[in-house]
């Protein structure tokens, strides 16, 4: 009940309400002369209550507690009992109540399977248990019937009552079985007058004798009723089968009346059967609820999930748990020239190969065995006119509600125009943009992983630096563009003068650097000299017309397993240093 529903006026038209609920089952169902055997009223105030701001709860409470006053007072054990059982009744339903909004349901208690359990748990049996504990000692009081028997006939009526009658009130409170109603168009509302009436009529057939155990017949058209038309629909289904069938066991007729019983027995087992009819609606209702919610949302991702992957860029792919292709984005056409149907009920290593297809495979193990995190790879792959591009995938694990990995899903972009200005990036930065030979950083590397391989004793060989000797002079006679000329001469004699696995580098200025692989010293100092005699042998062209002769001196040193860079280099520059102040022109070896 909302601010406006707690004015006076609708207060005293909801408290109204209450008192009749109370008054009609005291009235009509004490039939041993202790408690009523049906209650109504607390399922109708929980409803109330469950939608209504908790600060408005102590006004609704107290004026239904001074309507069952009244009606305890005129039809029950009177004006004594009227004010303990009245503070029991509304006990009742705040207990359920509270603990049902203290775990956060609110108004659609009945929304899901877990909701129905906590509504069956809180409302329907802690409220009434306790509260008849209290009742019970009140009424025994009154009467001097057995304690244990009212308590009894107490839990049983609020119970079923509450199971039975606040589901209803709650979507008639919420103005479900309009908005239900409106939703209806055409065939679907002929068919719900159908299963209705058919409801009824089954209903009348299983009540109106009582020579035949047929109790169980109303439940087909009540299950049919619960898939066809869902919550709102089982719910108008329960209200035609507690009409009918409470009407007509009321007149005498019904199974109910089948075996020997007393009226109070007779009244607690037809509540007990309605309950159980919906505790059997009444989940499912709720579960196809759910799952009709989670359909809507799988439908409208699924929309979310076509719009983009036709429309992005990215290839989006789907494998399956085996690795094979379940699903691919239309872009895929547009990047590699392969249709979606080419490329599903395939493996994608099919397109890959050493150790690309390692690469991809790996990725997919590794989002099967950790599906929450995402799994990033670069590769190569073949498209459709035979070439090969490089590709990124972003690859995560696709889990059911279980977390059981079902397969992967992966982001890929062609990042081959990456690639390529990566390669020539990384190449400028390793390249001397004069000759065209590895720069310093190159040859460092390099000679760091043949000292590595040293260690591991898989080979050596020999480094020597080689020096143009009096350089500043040829740029001070001829100027830097003849040096420049100079330097690129020497780098062309050098790449002539060594074997195809050595390699040659400037390391700055007018020193240039070898590294020569799995040479001995002997050999070493012959590719050297061949290089030296080949260079002063050798006139180079200073201008148009114009040539300059030129030596070099050349340090040389030998790799071993223990020797770091800086000492392999430092013994080299100390042999170059000894070539230099030896006269120029000539190799030495570092000792």
């Amino acid at each position: 009940m909302s601010t406006a529903a707690t004015s006076p006026a609708r207060l005293i038209g909801f408290a109204l309400v209450y008192f009749v609920l109370a008054a009609v089952p005291i009235a009509t169902t004490r039939f041993d002369g202790g408690i009523a055997h049906i209650w109504i009223a607390s399922a109708l105030l929980t409803a109330q209550l469950m939608r209504s701001d908790t600060r408005d709860w102590g006004r609704i409470a107290i004026a239904c507690a001074l309507s069952g006053m009244v009606a305890t007072s005129l039809f029950g054990l009177g004006p004594a009992a009227s004010l303990p059982l009245a503070m029991a009744n509304i006990a009742d339903t705040l207990i359920g109540a509270a603990i049902l909004r203290r775990l956060g349901k609110r108004e659609d208690y009945l929304a899901s399977l877990g909701n129905v359990a906590l509504f069956v748990g809180a409302a329907a049996i802690m409220g009434p248990l306790i509260s008849a504990l209290i009742a019970a000692a009140v009424a025994a009081w009154v009467t001097g019937m057995p304690y244990w028997a009212l308590c009894r006939d107490w839990f049983a009526a609020h119970m079923l009552g509450m199971l039975v009658f606040a589901p209803p009130f709650s979507m008639f409170l919420r103005q479900e079985f309009g908005s239900w109603a409106r939703a209806l168009t055409g065939w679907r509302r002929v068919e719900a007058a159908g299963l209705f009436a058919a409801m009824a009529g089954v209903t009348a057939l299983a009540f109106a004798q009582d020579h035949i155990p047929l109790l169980f017949l109303p439940m087909l058209p009540l299950l049919i009723i619960t898939f066809r038309l869902e919550r709102v629909g089982a719910a108008i289904g329960v209200m035609i089968l507690v009409t009918i069938g409470g009407a007509l066991s009321a007149l005498g007729h019904g199974p109910v009346h089948y075996f020997a019983a007393t009226p109070s027995q007779r009244s607690v087992f037809l509540e007990f059967y309605f309950a159980i009819s919906v505790l059997t609606v009444l989940p499912a209702a709720a579960e196809l609820r759910q799952r009709k919610e989670i359909f809507r949302r799988l439908l409208e991702s699924e929309r979310r999930f076509k719009l983009i992957t036709e429309s992005a860029s990215d290839i989006v792919l789907e494998l399956d748990p085996q690795g094979v292709v379940s699903y691919v984005s239309p872009s895929v056409t547009e990047i590699t020239g392969f249709t979606p149907e080419q490329l599903i009920g395939r493996r994608p290593q099919e397109l890959l190969s050493g150790p690309d297809a390692r690469t991809f495979l790996g990725a997919h193990r590794s989002v099967h065995k950790q599906p929450g995190v995402t799994a990033t790879i670069e590769y190569r792959s073949r498209i459709a006119d035979g070439s090969i591009r490089w590709f990124e995938a972003k690859t995560r694990g696709i889990v059911d509600e279980q977390g059981v990995v079902i397969g992967s899903v992966s982001a890929i972009r062609d990042i081959s125009d990456r690639k390529t200005m990566e390669m020539h990036l990384a190449h400028a930065a390793t390249t001397d943009g004069l000759t065209g030979l590895g720069n310093r950083r190159a040859f460092d590397a390099l000679l760091d992983r043949r000292l590595t391989d040293c260690a591991a004793g898989l080979g050596g060989g020999c480094i020597a630096i080689f020096d143009i000797d009096f350089f500043k002079r040829v740029n001070d006679q001829h100027g830097h563009a003849a040096g420049d000329r100079v330097l690129e001469s020497f780098a062309a004699i050098a790449l002539g003068a060594v074997r195809p696995d050595d390699f040659v580098a400037r390391l700055g200025g007018e020193e240039f650097g070898l590294i020569l692989p799995g040479v001995t010293m002997a050999q070493a100092e012959q590719i050297c000299d061949r290089l030296r005699h080949t260079v002063a042998r050798s006139p180079m062209r200073a201008a148009p017309g114009a040539t300059i002769s030129i030596t070099v001196s050349a340090g040389l040193a030998a790799l071993g397993p223990h020797l770091t860079r800086d000492a392999v280099m430092r013994a080299a520059d100390k042999a170059l240093y000894a070539a230099k102040t030896g006269g120029r022109d000539r190799l030495a070896i570092a000792a």
